[in-house]
């Protein structure tokens, strides 16, 4: 306490931290303890199913709380204080699952019931007006339904001396009043509730009644005052019994001192409501995890003699998997040897039959530069300008290789061959059934197959014969070498060298 004295605010919220998650850590591997505070209404002893059952919802925790609720009620043969009691936190269990409808549902059927007790049929319409009050506003009368059974209670309670329900419904009416923006009349309620919660020394109670306190000032303009009573509430209790309450005050803190200005301390706050919040649900997770480990372990033990029972079967059924998955694997083996033996055989075809090709268009192009002006008047006649134009134009081909210039263009061959663009290009298009620069790429590609299959050009690189061939783009060459080819021109040069010198052109 003295450590804690000498602590700030912000500090203070960062060492409950860290007792929450050692505190969960002991509540993960603790056997649940009884509840403080029994109800003194409720007749006899509850039994350990209630009791935990009482700790899970307290905890707001209401999926774990509803089964054991439900195996206490089922369990038990005589209706009596004990089991109503059960009923009326199973209500408040669906109110915390926001299930209003089934709560009111058992609140309404306790009520109608002859054989309840003074304190029980206080407790019960508290908690009427608690699912009241949160259920959504879409039924007519909500609110006076809240106000009812707030003021019922208040009545039955102060009659009877029911302390702790008179301060439970003071607190519900009162934050009815708030909500209706009734602030003096709320304050008055509300505190009315604190100052009988902590005569009864229910600090969890008080201190929800003192966030309620600080909305009000909140909503009075004193944003300082309601500070100053959720610090005060801090100090009532322990965040190891009343995390779910620290995790809202720490945010509620965190809004205030940052329309104070004070945003430093906004920000550490809102960290530390954060991690919380995170603990919070790791922490249900790693309940539900225990839990379902403790259930199912039987299961896993049972399906672990079954797999043994079957594990003769199984293996043998692995073994016939195994000898047709390797069949198949042979068979897909000797499938790939032959389709890789058969496209090697193709490729090489394709190799000699374009080395061939190479040869055959070498020696129509040595004829084509050994035509004469002569030559080629007599071979077209006097009416024939069109084979005449062709021939001088495959002539210029051979003798000049212009499609290995870098810069190359239709006009430029249109002067070359004193001709016009449209006459030159239709010739182009009509005998060799392609475009000027198709017909161009094919011709370098013809010119990067020598240069390919010749090896005293091993020197050098794929990509350079590319350049070497007018080539600007490497993707260019290669697409269409492959097109033209068939195959790209890493491949064919390999296995263009392996024929040996005789296959050069």
């Amino acid at each position: 306490m003295e450590l804690d004295s000498n602590l700030s605010n912000t500090q203070k919220a960062k060492l409950n931290l860290v007792r929450s998650k050692i505190q969960v850590l002991n509540e993960i591997i603790a056997v649940p303890r009884p509840p403080i505070g029994m109800s003194t209404d409720t007749t006899g002893r509850l039994g350990t199913l209630l009791q935990e059952a009482q700790i899970m919802i307290v905890q707001s925790r209401p999926d774990e709380g509803i089964p054991l609720l439900m195996k206490y009620l089922e369990d038990t043969g005589n209706p009596g204080d004990s089991v109503i009691y059960a009923r009326i936190y199973l209500a408040e269990a669906y109110r915390q699952k926001q299930e209003y409808a089934k709560g009111i549902g058992i609140i309404n059927s306790i009520l109608k019931s002859r054989d309840i007790s003074v304190g029980n049929r206080a407790f019960a319409m508290n908690r009427l007006a608690a699912l009241y009050n949160e259920m959504p506003p879409v039924i007519d009368g909500k609110q006076d339904s809240v106000v009812k059974y707030s003021r019922l209670c208040i009545a039955v309670s102060e009659k009877y001396n029911l302390t702790e329900y008179l301060a439970a419904s003071q607190n519900e009416l009162g934050c009815v009043y708030k909500n209706n923006g009734i602030l003096d009349t709320a304050f008055i309620l509300i505190s009315e509730a604190a100052n009988n919660f902590l005569l009864l020394k229910k600090y969890p109670q008080a201190i929800n009644t003192y966030i309620n306190l600080a909305r009000v000032y909140y909503f009075m303009g004193m944003k300082e005052k309601s500070k100053d009573i959720l610090l005060k509430a801090l100090e009532m209790g322990s965040i190891e019994k009343n995390r779910n309450l620290f995790l809202y005050i720490y945010g509620f803190l965190s809004d205030l001192y940052s329309e104070l200005g004070d945003y430093k301390s906004a920000l550490e706050y809102a960290n530390t409501a954060s991690d919380l919040l995170n603990q919070f649900y790791h922490d249900r997770i790693q309940r539900q995890i225990n839990e379902m480990s403790a259930k199912y372990d039987l299961q896993e033990k049972e399906a672990r003699i079954r797999e043994e029972e079957h594990k003769s079967k199984t293996y043998r059924i692995q073994k016939n998997y195994l000898i047709l998955i390797a069949l198949i694997l042979t068979v897909l083996m000797m499938i790939l040897v032959v389709l890789v033996r058969f496209k090697s055989r193709a490729y090489n075809k394709l190799v000699a039959q374009n080395l061939k090709a190479i040869k055959l268009e070498r020696q129509v192009e040595q004829c084509l530069i050994n035509l004469s002006e002569n030559d080629i008047k007599a071979q077209t006649g006097p009416d024939g300008q069109h084979n005449e134009l062709a021939l001088r134009f495959e002539k210029f081909l051979a003798e000049e290789k212009p499609y290995l210039w870098s810069e190359v263009s239709l006009e430029e061959f249109c002067k070359k061959l004193n001709t016009n663009r449209t006459y030159l290009s239709n010739l182009i298009n009509e005998r060799y059934m392609m475009g000027f620069y198709d017909l161009i790429f094919e011709y370098r590609i013809r010119a990067a197959i020598e240069y390919l299959n010749n090896p005293e050009f091993r020197h050098l690189s794929v990509e350079g014969i590319g350049e070497m061939t007018g080539f600007k783009s490497n993707s260019n060459f290669h697409k269409r070498f492959k097109n033209l080819v068939g195959m790209t021109p890493n491949q064919f040069r390999e296995r263009a060298l392996k024929t040996g010198p005789h296959s050069r052109a």
